[in-house]
């Protein structure tokens, strides 16, 4: 099972072009349509430019986005070519105009925002809410969720640790919060669209396969299996409890 599901997702990530401009005419993003009214976006996936000061890709956040709509038929949009702005900073992007149209056309009631974070912060998943503000019915049913596969530790513990525990992760930490202090995805959507979301932060080890050799991160890198398996788990999972809750 893991070792499929990892072979998959490294034949998705090769739609992602992390440096590459889109072609001309082509949008730097794209959208699959699904059939459940959730949609997971991954603004991230590619090199992206933050107050022209050039980011590096977040790596398999993509992929991720690809394999749910695959296996269970959630709305995906993600980057897919190098952004020349950052979709999860600016005010405004054509992506979060994209967005909004699809979340009027197609109805879509919750967004799952998916970014990846560094393995230096030593735990495995951010959850950010904005403190509770951009889901608040469905908060308690996410964690009760969370809690059920990864353990829930606070941002004093994490910075105790000397090693990584993947497993772990922390709700609204001060650096995720899901948009308290920055023009995010998870804040669109829930203030100018009015629709539920929650940004959700994946370490490096919980969804990088296997570094690619272009890829900004000059690192040779692979993730942990078992930890990929459990987040790809955990999304799935978290779909499922959004959908039972509507």
């Amino acid at each position: 099972m893991t070792a499929s599901l990892l072979n998959r997702l490294m034949e998705l990530e090769t739609a992602v072009s992390y440096t590459t401009p889109p072609p001309e005419g082509e949008r730097p993003f794209t959208y699959q349509a699904g059939d459940l009214p959730i949609l997971v976006s991954a603004p991230h996936a590619t090199v992206h430019q933050r107050c022209r000061r050039e980011k590096g890709e977040e790596e398999f956040t993509g992929a991720l986005a690809q394999l749910l709509a695959e296996t269970i038929g959630v709305h995906t949009l993600y980057s897919c070519y190098r952004l020349m702005d950052d979709p999860n900073w600016d005010r405004s992007s054509p992506y979060k105009t994209t967005l909004q149209e699809i979340g009027q056309s197609r109805d879509i009631r919750f967004v799952l925002d998916l970014h990846g974070m560094s393995n230096r912060h030593r735990f495995g998943l951010a959850l950010g809410t904005m403190n509770g503000r951009s889901c608040p019915t469905f908060e308690p049913l996410i964690l009760q969720t969370v809690q059920a596969q990864f353990q829930q530790t606070s941002q004093a513990a994490a910075k105790s640790y000397t090693d990584l525990h993947w497993d772990h992760f922390v709700l609204n930490h001060a650096r995720f919060t899901g948009g308290l202090a920055n023009h995010t995805i998870t804040r669109f959507a829930t203030e100018q669209l009015g629709i539920p979301a929650l940004q959700i932060e994946l370490c490096s080890s919980a969804r990088v396969v296997e570094r690619r050799p272009f890829s900004q991160w000059p690192t040779p890198f692979r993730g942990q299996p078992e930890a990929i398996q459990q987040a790809v788990t955990l999304l799935e999972s978290l779909v499922g409890t959004l959908l039972a809750a509507f």
